[in-house]
């Protein structure tokens, strides 16, 4: 008689999602393969516990979607790398919280709310912040190579009183409210700006916004001449019909 083989199911995939409440309760769980924490409550919450003989921490693809992450602090200063690449952490409530320093590319941040967040040094690569709230938001380093949001998605997000400085090359700001933003060691060249208002912002010489592109609907400062910056006119398919 053969003996029938039991299929082999990941952990995480065994379990439903599993809120928690204390950082011990998801670092524990997650040692065990656990990886879906959605609607977990998690307000300030601070890693400032971890060890400090412990550099890094290892959070990838964890899934916190629909979380309150309010004031939370992922960091430790630069003494702790927090990696949390591929992660699900949109639907969150993440105001005023500290990511900073933290690895999160290829996130998705759709719809969260990450007003008054820290995000100074950290790598957010190719990551979907659709719909985000932003304002007050904190893009703000000496070196622009610290804060890496290159080829990541910001369409509809609200940037409303931020301080972007960092590289956002070939990002998509399609619908993107930049009202009363400041942009300084602003680098995004290769972006889409198309649909998006761009009015009453504040600009240093040191932005970079060559070969980008616009639409006739991208609305500008009375003072902002997008063909002196180096942008690009693009007309949509609708328009050419007209």
């Amino acid at each position: 008689m053969t003996e029938e083989l039991t299929p082999i199911i990941m952990l995480s995939e065994q379990q439903p999602a599993r809120p928690v409440r204390t950082l011990e309760a998801l670092l524990r769980l997650y040692a065990e393969g656990h990886r879906n924490f959605s609607g977990s409550d998690l307000r300030g919450v601070t890693f400032n516990i971890i060890d400090k003989e412990i550099k890094s921490l290892d959070l990838r693809e964890i899934i916190l979607k629909g979380s309150n992450l309010t004031a939370i602090i992922l960091s430790r200063g630069q003494a702790l790398k927090v990696d949390l690449n591929g992660s699900d952490l949109s639907n969150c409530n993440l105001q005023g919280a500290d990511l900073s320093g933290c690895r999160l590319d290829q996130c998705n941040f759709s719809n969260s709310d990450l007003r008054r967040a820290n995000l100074q040094r950290s790598s957010c690569r190719g990551s979907d912040l659709i719909q985000a709230k932003l304002q007050n938001i904190s893009f703000h380093d000496h070196n622009i190579h610290d804060t890496d949001f290159t080829a990541s998605n910001f369409t509809e997000a609200s940037f409303g009183s931020s301080y972007l400085n960092g590289r956002f090359s070939q990002a998509n700001f399609r619908g993107s409210n930049f009202h009363k933003a400041t942009l300084k060691n602003f680098h995004s060249q290769g972006s889409d700006f198309s649909d998006a208002d761009l009015r009453d912002i504040i600009l240093s010489t040191s932005v970079d916004i060559r070969y980008s592109y616009y639409n006739h609907k991208t609305k500008f400062s009375k003072n902002f001449d997008p063909i002196a910056m180096g942008m690009e006119l693009i007309e949509d398919e609708n328009d050419s019909e007209d």
